[in-house]
This record gives structure tokens, C-alpha cells and sequence, in this order.
């Protein structure tokens, strides 16, 4: 037996796990990530899928990717090749990927047989609508179908022609036979396999019978070896039924066990997947991966990094009662790392033009701008300070509140990297908007070798006129009115999508950015300084490029 001493329990789960394998109850850890094709992985999900991989590695196992995909009616390969770019992205590998219609079909069926076999699964003719009708309630008994009691070899029989496709879809179902007033419904007879004509992604027409949910996982994880089935809180009522199956169509040594956490409950988060597909289809958001939604492939594109979101889902804990957590916890994370990480660039959103009048026309300086500050290896960048730059419009105020320590009439600023500069003149537009303003700059006052004896409080970013090109900035607010803190609960209480949807949630503008940027990469992350964290987006071209907004520099969430 091995010595797991060394091993400290972080969680309820991890001290029952060690507890089975210091008693020889368990050989070794084995997990699985079992999605269902019919959709693209959130946030949630990453959760789930966390405490399965980094549970098994702790105790020197391993876990498997199984594509669940027993309902071929929602299930697309274009889900299944998306989860496993979404795991290797989040930088787990799994021992192996299972495609469950493929390896235990098969398996499945035979094990149905056995249990008709043992009088524990019958064939039933009731319609779905009898069946349910005949469930019963919380506080009343269900009733038996007239077909429970029918002999062993007639279901026998009529399951081998469910199979060969000789009955319609719906007029047919393997039940198993539990107890019709047992107080868990779900354990009163539940539908082992139903009669399903529908294309299935991966084997196509091959079965016209398919396996119902609440009897293929534990079968599936019974056949692939694990030992601990690890999912979300609202899994805890069917464990009656997966301990039921296991038992009774399984029934050896070292059978896998389920067991309950806590789900992810962000504020202000829609994440049904119903709700998000129908967003997809209207043409109102940019896809499965639109910045906005909080799948793995939107988070990704808005410019999260796996190592926040894991530091987040990790400091969530692993717990058996739910609780709800705010958005900007995520957001700290997320902050923390890309400021780690993230390349310093100045980019100006409003631009404000400035001439400044005492620098000589056609003549340029190379200024340095450190990539990251953070990281020494970072190295630098060049950028140029000129004759003409553009400035923030909010950097100037012709009649600036209180502290304000940015550029006024008459008054000083340093430009980020450059001299101080004064502005001097205001020049009006016919209109009478501002249209540029007239300065001019301190000569001895360079950022660095700073002669002037000058002191100035503020320091505001800019970038030259002759090393500026335009580029797309998408600026984006939560996908939902906030005055809905539960989306999903409202939607299913008979509020209106329309109405929960946040108005113009995506705004496009043109910006200003410094030359460097250029040889940005899709998916390279930025701090445009003083701005925020922005990402290039997949649909830049180089003709127009895209940044992404990801998220501010401030923060208000506490640790």
C-alpha cells in the first residue's frame, strides 16, 4: 500500500479520498470530464472540470475526457472539437478522449440485457405522457405500469426489437424497476432507453435506441475505471439512482462513487445555455465566443487568462453549500495576471490633437517604453514624440474641477516618456468645438535626463501624429442589465430576454495607437496605459484592426 502521509486535505472530498485509500476502499484516483456535445463549455463548467483534474493529480492519478453524447437530437461535433481546445487552453490533458456512442454503446446494451435478465428492467408501452402522469407527487405515490409484472423473455424480446428498429420512436421504453412510492422520484422506475430515429453526429443512423442519462453515466464510468465521480450540487438527487445502477447492474469491487460540490454563482452572469444559443441565432452577439458571454471560447476572446480564472475558481474553494460570489472577484484575478503579463502600449480613444508651436517641423525623437514593467525580460519599445500628437480629450479641461492634474490653458503636463509641454491656445472649430490645441514643450525637460527643475503632478500618455494609425476599439458592458443580479432566474420567472438584455452592450470606436502595435498578433494582450487591458481580436485584419476590451486597471474587490 502506498504511503499517503505526505497528502494534507484541502476539502470534504479530498479527506474522504484519502480516507478510502489509506483503507484500501479505492486502488487509485481516476476522474472523468463527461460533457454532453451540445454546447460550448462556461465558467461553471471550468469548475467542475478543475476539481476532477487537479483532485486525480494530487493523488497521483489521472482523468479522463468522455464525450457523453447519448442524445444525438443536441449533439454536434463542432461541441466536442471545442472542448478540447478549451481543456488544453486552460492547460489540462486528459489520459485519454472517449467518445461514449463508440466504446460503451455496446457495452451498455449488453448490460441492459443482464438487468431484464435479473427482473430488474422492463419493457414499457406507455406513452412518456402516461409515464409521467403515473410518477406521482413529493407527498403522493406513484402507480405501477400495467406492463411492470410482463415476463422476462417478453422484455427480452421486445428490447432486441426496440434495437433492430421495429417499433416507432416514443412507443417504447426500458424502465428499470426500483419502487413507484419510493420519496425520490427520480428513483420511481426511471427510463433506461428510449426509441430515438435522430442522426447521430459520430455514429450516424447505427442506433435508433439510446441510453437515458441517469443509467449511461454510472455505467460508463463503471466500464472506464473511475473511481470518483465529481460534479456539481445539482447532481445530488440523482445519486440515489447512480448508487441504484451501480449495485445492480455493476456489482464489483471498487465501483465508482459520486460525490457533490458546491456550483459557481457569479452576479450578473447569463449562462443558460438555451438563452445563449438563442442570442447566437438572432445575429445580436458575435457568436458562441462573443466577448460578452461567459463560455470559455468568449472569455478567452474578451482576453481572460486560464491562469485567472483558475486562481479564482481556486480561492472559491471546494464546498457543499452554495453561496453566491460577485463579479468583480473574478475580475481581481483576472487583473492580477494580465498586469503580469500584459505588453504596455499607448493607445488614445478620443483624441484631442495637439501642435506643439516651438518644435521643429519634420523632426522626431525615438522615446523608450518599457514593455513591462513587472517582467525584466520584457525588454522595451520605441515610440516617437513629434511636432503633432494626440492626447485624451479627457486629459484636457478648459474649466478642470478640483485636483485635476492634467493639461490646462496655461497650465503643465509631462507626456509619458517625453518633455513637459504647456498649452498656450485654444483653436476652435466654426461649430465651436475645440479642434486642436496650440502648445509648446519644456526643451531641457526629457523624461530621463530632466535638466528643467520642473515639477509637475500630472503625466498623461499621447501618441505622435506620424507614428499613429487607426484602429478599432469594442468597448463592452455586462451582457445583462445589472438590476437583474440572477439572469437565468428571471428569464425563467416569464421575464423577456429583451428585457434583461443590456442596450448597445458592444459600442465600436475608432482610436489612435502607437505603431507598435502593428505587429500584434490575434489574441496578444495589452495594457493600453491609463486605459485598461485590451486584446486583438481574431477578426483583425490588417486593414483594420480590432482590440477588445477586457477589463479596467482599477479595482474595487478585496481579497
Amino acid at each position: 500500500m502506498k504511503n499517503y502521509d505526505d497528502i494534507k486535505p484541502s476539502n470534504f472530498i479530498e479527506e474522504e479520498i484519502l480516507e478510502d485509500l489509506k483503507m484500501g476502499k479505492s486502488k487509485e484516483v481516476i476522474t472523468r470530464c463527461p460533457p454532453e456535445p451540445s454546447g460550448y463549455w462556461h465558467i461553471g463548467h471550468c469548475k467542475a472540470w478543475m476539481i476532477n483534474f487537479e483532485t486525480a493529480l494530487k493523488f497521483g492519478g489521472y482523468t479522463y475526457l468522455r464525450m457523453d453524447d447519448t442524445n444525438p437530437s443536441r449533439e454536434q461535433g463542432e461541441f466536442a472539437d471545442s472542448y478540447l481546445n478549451d481543456l488544453e487552453w486552460l492547460g489540462y490533458k486528459p489520459k485519454d478522449v472517449i467518445f461514449a456512442s463508440e466504446k460503451y454503446f455496446d457495452k451498455i446494451y449488453d448490460i441492459a440485457l443482464n438487468m431484464i435478465k435479473n427482473g430488474y428492467a422492463y419493457v414499457d408501452e406507455l406513452s412518456q405522457e402516461k409515464q409521467l402522469a403515473m410518477k406521482g407527487t413529493l407527498t403522493k405515490p406513484g402507480q405501477n405500469s400495467p406492463y411492470r409484472d410482463r415476463p422476462i423473455e417478453e422484455s427480452l424480446k421486445l428490447f432486441k426489437e426496440m434495437k433492430e428498429g421495429k417499433y416507432p420512436d416514443g412507443s417504447m421504453t426500458l424502465r428499470a424497476k426500483i419502487d413507484m412510492s419510493h420519496p425520490n422520484i427520480l428513483m420511481r422506475d426511471p427510463i433506461m432507453y428510449k426509441i430515438s430515429r435522430e442522426h447521430h453526429y459520430k455514429t450516424g443512423y447505427k442506433w435508433c435506441i439510446y441510453p437515458i442519462y441517469d443509467f449511461a453515466h454510472p455505467m460508463e464510468d463503471a466500464l472506464e475505471g473511475v473511481t470518483y465521480s465529481l460534479c456539481d450540487i445539482t447532481f445530488r438527487v440523482h445519486r440515489e439512482v447512480y448508487e441504484w445502477f451501480i449495485e445492480h447492474a455493476w456489482n464489483k469491487p471498487f465501483a465508482p462513487k459520486q460525490r457533490e460540490f458546491s456550483t459557481l454563482n457569479l452576479e450578473n452572469v447569463l449562462l443558460g445555455k438555451r438563452y445563449l444559443k438563442a442570442l447566437v441565432n438572432s445575429g445580436k452577439v458575435l457568436g458562441w465566443d462573443d466577448p460578452r458571454f461567459m463560455t470559455i471560447v468568449g472569455m478567452k476572446r474578451r482576453g481572460y487568462t486560464a491562469n485567472g480564472i483558475k486562481n479564482f475558481i481556486r480561492s472559491c474553494g471546494v464546498v457543499a453549500s452554495e453561496s453566491t460570489i460577485p463579479f468583480n472577484a473574478l475580475e481581481h484575478y483576472i487583473r492580477e495576471d494580465l498586469n503580469k503579463i500584459s505588453t504596455r502600449a499607448m493607445v488614445v480613444l478620443d483624441p484631442l490633437k495637439i501642435v506643439i508651436t516651438n518644435y521643429k517641423e519634420g523632426k522626431t525623437e525615438d522615446i523608450e517604453i518599457d514593455n513591462n514593467p513587472n517582467d525584466d525580460k520584457a525588454g522595451k519599445h520605441k515610440a516617437l514624440f513629434a511636432r503633432e500628437i494626440y492626447i485624451e480629450k479627457e486629459d484636457f479641461a478648459l474649466d478642470p474641477p478640483p485636483k485635476y492634474n492634467r493639461l490646462t490653458l496655461g497650465g503643465l503636463v509631462r507626456l509619458k516618456g517625453a518633455y513637459i509641454i504647456k498649452c498656450n491656445e485654444v483653436i476652435y472649430k466654426h461649430n465651436g468645438e475645440i479642434d486642436y490645441l496650440k502648445c509648446e514643450y519644456i526643451e531641457n525637460s526629457k523624461s530621463g535626463n530632466d535638466c528643467s527643475n520642473i515639477k509637475v503632478k500630472g503625466t498623461i500618455h499621447f501618441v505622435a501624429v506620424d507614428n499613429a494609425f487607426d484602429c478599432t476599439i469594442r468597448i463592452f458592458k455586462n451582457l445583462t442589465k445589472l438590476d437583474y443580479k440572477w439572469p437565468s432566474k428571471a428569464l425563467s420567472e416569464g421575464v423577456s430576454l429583451e428585457e434583461i438584455l443590456e442596450p448597445n452592450s458592444m459600442i465600436e470606436k475608432m482610436a489612435k495607437a502607437e505603431k507598435f502595435l502593428l505587429n500584434a498578433n490575434a489574441f496578444d494582450k495589452f495594457q493600453f496605459m491609463r486605459k485598461g487591458y485590451f486584446i486583438l481580436d481574431k477578426d483583425s485584419t490588417k486593414n483594420n484592426y480590432i482590440f477588445n476590451f477586457t477589463i479596467s486597471l482599477k479595482e474595487s474587490f478585496k481579497v
